[in-house]
C-alpha cells in the first residue's frame, strides 16, 4: 500500500505561465507539469525513476489543478 501524497503547485515565471507551465510536486519530487497542447491545458505526469507509483488522492489532484489554473491566470 502506498501513502497518498499531497501536491504542491508552482509557476516559476511569467514566461512559463505564457506556455501554461505549472509544476506539480509530490514532496521533493516533480510529479508532473501542465502545458498548452493544441489549445488545451494538459497535465503531463512524469514516471518515477525507480518504476514505483506516486499515489495522490482525487481530491488533492483536483485542488492542485484548480490552484494551477489560478496561478496561471494571475501571471
Amino acid at each position: 500500500m502506498h501513502a497518498s501524497h499531497e501536491l504542491n503547485v508552482s509557476v516559476v515565471s511569467p514566461e512559463e505561465a505564457e506556455y501554461g507551465t505549472a509544476e506539480f510536486w509530490a514532496g521533493d519530487r516533480l510529479f508532473g507539469f501542465t502545458r498548452v497542447e493544441d489549445g488545451e491545458l494538459v497535465l503531463r505526469i512524469e514516471p518515477r525513476s525507480d518504476g514505483g507509483a506516486v499515489v495522490v488522492s482525487a481530491h488533492s489532484l483536483a485542488e492542485a489543478l484548480a490552484h494551477a489554473k489560478q496561478l496561471l491566470e494571475s501571471q
